[in-house]
This record gives structure tokens, sequence and C-alpha cells, in this order.
């Protein structure tokens, strides 16, 4: 037996419009059904995933070890050298 379409109006205060609804039954209110199209859409978004996955991880892989470079300070004569001694005698002033 079918049920009776249920019509309610009510005054919206954000348009300022009075609005109608209609109650349906749940089978006419769904909005389609999950077919080939959905599964075709979700399989390529999941290997498009997995493509860029792979590439992602090919491309970015492991650090290459590369041998550690060590440096020598360079140094100078007036670093190693040793200090001179102060002059003897009347190199100062008084």
């Amino acid at each position: 037996m079918p049920r009776k379409l249920e019509t309610h109006t009510r005054w919206e205060d954000s348009d300022h419009r009075l609005h109608e609804e209609k109650e349906l039954p749940a089978t006419e209110a769904k909005q389609g059904h999950m077919g080939r199209r959905v599964l075709a859409v979700l399989l390529v978004a999941l290997a498009l995933t997995a493509i860029v996955w792979a590439l992602a991880e090919l491309w970015g892989g492991k650090p290459t070890q590369t041998t550690p470079v060590t440096t020598t300070p360079v140094t100078t004569q007036d670093q190693t050298a040793t200090p001179k001694p102060p002059a003897q005698g009347n190199s100062q002033p008084q």
C-alpha cells in the first residue's frame, strides 16, 4: 500500500519566505545506487595513489652513504708561532 505524501509548510526567517517540504518514503528519498561508475572511480583513484606513492618511494628513497669529509684547520704562522718575549732595556717610557 503506497504511503501518502505529507506536505508541511514553514516560514524561514533567513530569507523571509514560506517553504514547502514533502516527506518522502525512504526508497524514494535515496539519491542513487552505487554502481559500476562509482567503483571505477574508486579503483582509478586507488591505482593513481599507489603510483604516486611508488614514485615518491623511488625518488625519495634512502639517503646514500657518503664518506665523511674531514677538514684540517688552516693555521697561519701568527697562530702557531710562539710570542716573542718583551725587549730588554729602555724600550718602555718612564
